[in-house]
């Protein structure tokens, strides 16, 4: 409330000022007959498409003409309302114009109702009001709207009017430069612009975009440069088009033929002070002797004195648009715009014999004003460049609580700018300054499922990121900053309190600022309604921020916030070990780049993400990548999921549920087949005399040892692999791999569970000498190698290169085994003379070959 106090304070103090400053008291608004110089302009009645027309109404004329010589800017506007909307959005005319050096005089207001003219032009209409649109900016112009709000508007009707604006500011030395518009926000029937100079003064042009050609003509001692269309599309903005970009069509009329000519008018409006005096003489004087002959330290005070001890404050009525006030004067009010405190630190640093100049920039078209041709129009900023030492340093006077030491302060980009120093005729390209980054650290340390969790944030601020959050602390106060910061953590969890106020720390040599924010949150877990778990839902939303909405409709390129470098780090603290698989995500493209790496060690969660911005803008043409880049991170790349099982000592389990019951049903069901396989019954075979049972020996011995290990490996291998822990269950639940990871668990254990049971049930058939055994050996082989094959396969994208060639090795084994021991035991005697009991085994007679012959007889 101080902060907003003072604003208005500053604003009702240089509002009085410019009332004293304006002649004549309050601006008027003059009724005329229209200039006797005007081009006539053809009449045309065609409308555009209906489909076209936005806000219910079109202008059915746009004209502009601008003689140059008589200073003169001549406007006469048809707007025609289509609906009820129109009435709302067209039903009033604003013109703005600068009392101090220009006249307003309307022609004519005309309301058309029927093909019948109303004349609605009377001064009383109008009603003079201050249109100041930089005073948030602290930026006075003097600027004033003359606004007429038309009653009794209807459908249908056609709103005319035209008005002159006569008057140049003179600071500009009778020197024309003008940008013109040929294409608007809405759509135009017809446009028509003249330019009208004499055929002596040279001007300059450079058509932007889709414009008509130019009509050239010339006529007692003046020439016209006349540009005509019709049926012009209405131009669209995008919100985050870049600022240096302008798709409307439009013309840039300079009388100047290069760049040294705008130097000069430059130079010749914003001399450096020489034979300084008063408060300003005292304080060189005291900066002098501070640094004791270093000029490095001397220029480094004179920085932050310009910067931290001068208010940013424009009052730019007039000549002081484009004239910066007096060193000595801006430097006792302690404000001033952007050239008075760069001519202010210039004049300074030459008071040492330091070479300094102030430098025309554009802060929002950057290096694109070398698209211009010259003209004092391409700058809205102004900067100093100064040679300290041998070493060319740039300096933006306007940014304050600046850190750095001696010459390494940083600098924003922009791109190219023009030196204000006799002789310079081309502008310069500025080396872009190392940029700082932002590391972040948010910490939540778990003591148990029930108690607030203790969360933690560092951030520490480099260079140009410390520059921005020291000034943003000292502008909000700490008391607001805690405010709006715990209310950003509300937005996420609504029971977190502050622990602890803010601690920084603030490195001014290095220029790092880190601060510190301790709060406590309360109901951290959330009950999974499904499952009855407890879940966590971590998102990196200081990088989501950065993300710009892109939709189908985005045909402009995209401005992003360059430079941008964070690094942003989650830890999660548990009162238990984590383990879970490590991920890796990477991201790179020519104007971003971004990398996460999930990880944990111990009782430590560890998910590390970076993002940065190379460029400051994305192109139309990589918008379909960026997009699709943009639903990737926010839809996974920038989340991550868990749930948390208390261990506090209660009957509480880690066991996975579900795996055990599946296990145990699927053992008991195994058992019953194989016991149904085992007492299926035989046909009994008569043997001739002489017939002998061969024992189990030679190579089945090998055989009967590995059945008997199978179930022993199976066992130890389910529980030391945690086939039956929750925690493994649960490893991937936070990614889209969960559903194939638990299909592959589910799988591996009936799978290893079948191996084990078969196993058993060979072994069982193996020592009872069953004459099944052969098919089902065969069976166990073939089942172990499709089994094998198929995990492998399909947990592939799972494994890392270790345990892939791991089981790589084990499947190889299999199938050589399987290659051998199954032509065994399709050919081979032994195995034919040993297995031949069927079931049930009474069906043999044990008794010789005697009991054979009786038994004969008798049948």
């Amino acid at each position: 409330m101080q902060k907003l106090f003072k604003i208005y304070l500053t604003l009702f103090v240089c509002f009085l000022f410019v009332n004293n400053q304006v002649k004549g008291g309050t601006p008027t608004v003059h009724i005329s007959a229209k200039p006797t110089w005007l081009s006539t302009c053809k009449v045309y009645n065609q409308k555009p498409s209906s489909r076209t027309i936005e806000r219910g109404f079109f202008y059915a004329l746009a004209e502009q003409q601008v003689h140059v010589e008589k200073q003169a800017d001549y406007h006469h506007v048809i707007k025609e309302i289509v609906s009820e909307t129109g009435i709302q959005n067209a039903s009033q005319i604003s013109v703005g114009f600068d009392p101090a050096f220009e006249r307003l005089d309307f022609h004519d207001i005309t309301i058309w109702r029927d093909n019948k003219p109303i004349n609605r032009l009377k001064t009383s209409a109008f009603k003079v009001i201050a249109d100041e649109q930089d005073l948030s900016n602290f930026i006075y112009q003097g600027s004033f709207s003359a606004l007429c709000i038309l009653d009794d508007i209807r459908k249908g009707d056609r709103i005319e009017y035209a008005y002159t604006i006569t008057g140049r500011n003179p600071i500009f030395n009778d020197k024309f430069c003008e940008d013109i518009y040929l294409q608007w926000y809405q759509p135009i029937a017809h446009q028509y612009t003249a330019i009208i100079t004499s055929s002596q003064r040279k001007l300059n042009f450079k058509p932007f975009n889709k414009v008509p050609e130019v009509v050239i003509s010339e006529s007692n001692g003046l020439k016209r440069y006349e540009y005509e269309d019709f049926q012009v599309s209405a131009a669209h903005d995008d919100n985050n088009q870049p600022a240096w970009y302008n798709a409307r069509g439009y013309i840039q009329i300079s009388e100047y033929d290069n760049w040294a000519g705008v130097v000069n008018w430059a130079l010749g409006i914003n001399p450096a002070a020489t034979n300084i005096k008063g408060e300003l003489a005292d304080r060189i004087k005291q900066l002098k002797t501070m640094a004791g002959g270093n000029k490095e330290k001397y220029f480094r005070e004179a920085v932050k004195t310009v910067q931290d001890e001068v208010r940013y404050m424009g009052i730019e009525i007039g000549q002081y648009s484009h004239q910066a006030n007096k060193p000595e004067k801006v430097f006792k009010q302690r404000y001033g715009d952007c050239k008075d405190k760069s001519l202010l630190l210039v004049s300074i640093l030459k008071a040492n014999d330091i070479d300094a100049s102030m430098v025309l920039v554009n802060a929002d078209r950057g290096a694109h004003i070398a698209e211009y041709i010259p003209t004092y129009n391409a700058f809205n900023h102004a900067v100093v460049v100064a040679t300290v030492n041998g070493k060319q340093v740039w300096i933006d006077a306007t940014i304050d609580y600046q850190g750095g030491s001696g010459t390494d302060i940083y600098f924003p980009d922009y791109g190219k700018g023009l030196i204000l120093k006799a002789g310079n005729t081309e502008l310069t390209t500025i080396s872009p300054s190392k940029t700082g980054k932002i590391i972040n650290k948010d910490i939540y340390k778990i003591k148990d499922a029930k108690s607030p969790v203790l969360f933690t944030v560092k951030t520490t601020y480099t260079l140009n990121h410390a520059d921005d959050i020291r000034s943003r602390l000292a502008s909000s106060g700490m008391a607001e900053t805690e405010k709006s910061y715990l209310e950003y953590y509300s937005k996420t969890y609504s029971k977190i309190e502050a622990r602890d106020s803010i601690i920084v720390v603030d490195d001014l040599q290095k220029n790092v600022l880190t601060t510190t924010e301790t709060y406590l949150i309360n109901n951290f877990f959330r009950k999974d309604s499904t499952t009855n778990k407890l879940v966590v839902d971590l998102f990196a939303n200081s990088i989501s921020q950065q993300l710009p909405s892109i939709t189908g409709q985005t045909k402009t390129p995209v401005s992003v916030s360059y430079p941008y470098d964070l690094e942003y780090t989650q830890q999660v603290i548990l009162p238990v070990s984590w383990d879970i698989t490590e991920r890796r995500n990477t991201i790179s493209r020519d104007y971003y780049r971004f990398a996460s790496h999930y990880t944990s060690s111990g009782d430590t969660l560890l998910l590390n993400y970076k993002f940065a911005y190379l460029k400051d803008y994305v192109p139309v043409d990589k918008l379909s990548e960026f997009k699709d880049d943009i639903k990737q991170l926010n839809d996974s790349g920038l989340s991550y999921s868990f749930s948390y099982t208390p261990n506090d000592g209660s009957t509480i389990s880690n066991a996975n549920n579900f795996m055990v019951i599946f296990a145990g049903l699927l053992t008991v069901g195994l058992i019953c087949l194989g016991v149904w396989i085992y007492q299926r019954e035989t046909p009994g075979i008569v043997f001739s005399y002489g017939a002998t049972f061969t024992p189990i020996g030679g190579w089945l011995i090998l055989i009967a040892i590995g059945l008997a290990l199978t179930p022993l490996n199976v066992v130890i291998s389910l529980f030391t692999n945690d086939y039956f822990n929750l925690k493994t269950w649960n490893l991937h639940t936070t990614d889209k791999l969960d559903l194939n990871f638990k299909i592959i668990i589910a799988f591996e254990t009936a799978g290893n569970i079948i191996l084990m049971c078969y196993a058993v049930f060979c072994l069982i058939l193996l020592l009872n000498k069953r004459d099944i055994f052969p098919k089902a050996i065969i069976g166990y082989l073939l089942f172990n190698v499709t089994f094998l094959l198929i995990d492998y396969l399909v947990a592939l994208p799972l494994h890392n290169d270790l345990i892939s060639q791991k089981a790589l090795y084990t499947l190889i084994r299999i199938c050589i085994t399987a290659a051998i021991w199954i032509p065994y035991f399709r050919i081979s005697t032994r195995v034919k003379d040993t297995f031949i009991v069927p079931y049930p085994p009474y069906n043999y007679s044990y008794e010789g070959p005697e009991n054979l012959v009786e038994e004969s007889k008798s049948l």
